[in-house]
């Protein structure tokens, strides 16, 4: 049974292919689409160390759980309380209350070596961007801790004397994870990403390696071409992979077989020499630290440059998480390791758990602080609340699905009275259009219906790539919208990005793609005819069944969180005022006012449009007396949309 019974560089050269793979995806750095396949490279390489260790003292008749807590404590402990420490500081300088209580939560999960599930459970529609998030790298930390957990005992309990035994009982829960891995990766892609169950597998994977029960037969040529095949099945998944690829799953086979085949080619492999190269391998031995510290750094990064780092800042950045990495190897990792701290192990033990009952509490007080928002001044706490001012039920009310719909859940908005006469019908701008129809409805004494869903723009026959409920929930809202008792009905979405099929300002890079039955969508081109094909398809069913169509074009995209760019312009000059082009909007919107154009033409659909109250000739405002008309970087707050209830009521 082969067995990891001495050290090997070439293993501390793979985590350096695999940490580097990780910052480089993290920092942007074009080609590295794929990097994140870094993650599952190090669990491959953690299931073979771990099991490896393990069945050699378990053979050697001196395993304990006790002992084998004191190393992972002594390995991991130190430099990630430590970065949690750093880290704590920072945040409490650079963030505003929101972010700085969300901080918080993650901190606490993180204590626990449970924040793969905090973030699993506040991934979705209303959920902040990656680089807002310094903790999020943490949660393969946690998962790694979960299977120390659990794994040890369970090879305790199989026992190690009877190898095929041994062989079967990983094999099997490598089996097991490896279909819940590809079953999640299609019906509940966010728990398939960063819970234990379906990342298994890549552990046992490594586990099987070290049982013997993978192994490449001694040859020098099959194990020349065992390195070089798993170096290639690596390269093709950091520089083909990327945001849009379904994983973990099959998808992860890639990597993960190819982190096996190189260490089943064993240290012999000119690859494998080659990872012993010196200079590599340092870059092994200071990975953990490495990877702890580049993603605080990255996020810090962006707080304090308030936009994404240029190429030679992203230079500095790296340069800076590789020297705290450094530092925190040599003064920290390295003294715990190498026992220069001789403390016992009732000592150490406690230790850990007094970090942990520190950070808890720590963590507890950002949360029910809410974030300490008496740092910053009365003026900056009312910028900030912006932030917060979005429409009151959404939760409630929005992101509902087809079944929603023809289940009667949709909400009721306007004055109280028996009979729905019109219907609010689109996305999450819709629904940030709310307060201004609520105030125009009830004043007019009419009761209306809202129906909106998150990414869902209002087109008949349309459908999203990213995502696979537009087109039932348009068709059921659809029934509705064309009843008898229905008169108005209102369109709101974010059209430019629908019809343009880009992202704008500081979102994320990427394309949303529109296709019906006539186009895929493929080019701007085809997305542009799909969009307007399924406007003129829902404006002419309304309108054909006798409804009047009141389409709100787009609110000015402003590109950056409002409230967040106000008070830190406010913090660095109180006469600050920040403003974005109208010549940028109508040109972003061009398209799109031309197909609303054509609508009124044809159909004698009815045209808001939001520019008039939001924008002069020059500038579009973001403010309104020092007060953010946005909560974000596009969506009205509560205030904001108010100010269009004139512009609705002179039409609705």
């Amino acid at each position: 049974m082969h067995r990891a019974l001495s050290y090997r560089p070439d293993i501390d050269g793979l985590r350096a292919l695999a940490v580097l793979a990780v910052v480089l995806f993290h920092y942007r750095v074009p080609g590295f689409s794929g990097g994140f396949v870094g993650v599952d490279v190090f669990f491959v390489i953690s299931g073979y160390l771990i099991t490896g260790l393990i069945l050699k003292e378990m053979d050697d008749g001196r395993f304990s759980l006790r002992h084998f807590y004191e190393r992972r404590i002594r390995r991991i402990f130190p430099a990630l309380f430590a970065m949690l420490a750093v880290v704590t500081i920072a945040a409490a300088y650079l963030f505003f209350p929101i972010s700085f209580a969300r901080f918080g939560k993650s901190l606490l999960a993180t204590a626990f070596f449970a924040s793969n599930f905090e973030f699993w459970r506040e991934a979705g529609y209303f959920d902040v961007s990656a680089d807002q998030k310094p903790l999020l790298h943490l949660w393969s930390i946690a998962v790694e801790e979960q299977f120390y957990l659990v794994f040890p005992a369970l090879l305790l309990l199989i026992g190690s004397r009877s190898k095929s035994r041994l062989a079967l009982c990983v094999a099997a829960i490598f089996g097991a994870s490896l279909i819940f891995s590809i079953w999640s990766t299609h019906h509940a892609r966010t728990a398939g990403y960063y819970l234990l169950p379906s990342r298994m597998w890549e552990l046992m994977l490594g586990a099987l390696l070290a049982v013997g029960a993978l192994n490449v037969p001694p040859r020098a040529r099959l194990n020349e071409f065992a390195a070089a095949a798993g170096l290639a099945l690596i390269g093709y998944s950091i520089f083909r992979y990327s945001s849009a690829t379904l994983f973990p799953g099959a998808a992860a086979l890639i990597p993960c077989v190819g982190t096996a085949l190189i260490i089943a080619a064993g240290e012999g492999a000119f690859l494998n020499r080659t990872l012993s190269l010196k200079p590599v391998v340092f870059v092994g031995l200071i990975s953990y630290s490495l990877y702890l510290w580049h993603w605080p750094i990255y996020v810090f990064g962006r707080a304090v440059l308030f936009r994404a780092p240029t190429p030679f800042e992203t230079v500095l950045l790296i340069a800076l998480s590789s020297a705290l990495a450094v530092l925190s190897w040599r003064y920290i990792e390295q003294p715990f390791r190498n026992r220069s701290f001789r403390w016992p192990r009732p000592v150490l033990f406690r230790g850990a758990g007094m970090s942990i009952a520190a950070t808890a509490v720590c963590a507890a007080l950002l949360v029910f602080g809410q974030g300490w928002p008496q740092r910053f001044s009365p003026e900056i706490r009312t910028i900030l609340a912006e932030a917060s001012d979005h429409e009151p039920r959404i939760r409630e009310c929005f992101g509902l699905n087809a079944d929603d719909v023809r289940n009667g859940r949709l909400c009721s908005i306007g004055a109280k009275v028996e009979k729905a006469s019109f219907l609010l019908w689109g996305d999450s701008h819709a629904d940030a259009l709310i307060p201004a129809v609520q105030s125009v409805a009830k004043r007019q004494g009419r009761s209306g219906l809202f129906a909106g869903t998150d990414s869902c723009p209002p087109l008949l026959g349309v459908k999203r790539a990213d995502t696979a409920k537009c087109a039932a929930f348009n068709d059921a809202v659809a029934k509705i919208a064309t009843s008898k008792s229905i008169r108005d009905v209102i369109l709101e979405a974010r059209w430019a990005k629908n019809a343009e099929g880009s992202s704008f300002g500081q979102e994320p890079a990427g394309r949303v793609r529109l296709y019906d039955d006539i186009s895929p969508g493929r080019t701007e081109k085809e997305t542009r005819d799909v969009f307007y094909r399924g406007l003129d398809r829902t404006v002419n069913a309304l309108t054909h069944a006798g409804k009047t169509v009141i389409l709100v074009a787009s609110v000015p995209e402003v590109g950056f969180p409002v409230p967040a760019y106000l008070a830190h312009a406010r913090m660095a000059d109180p006469d600050a005022k920040l403003t974005t082009s109208t010549a940028a909007y109508r040109e972003r919107q061009k398209f799109v006012l031309w197909a609303f154009a054509q609508m009124h033409r044809r159909y004698g659909a009815e045209v808001v449009y939001p520019d008039r109250v939001l924008c002069s000739a020059s500038v579009c405002k973001v403010a309104l007396n020092g007060r953010p008309l946005y909560r974000d970087a596009h969506h009205l707050s509560v205030f904001g949309a108010k100010q269009l209830t004139p512009l609705l009521a002179e039409v609705f």
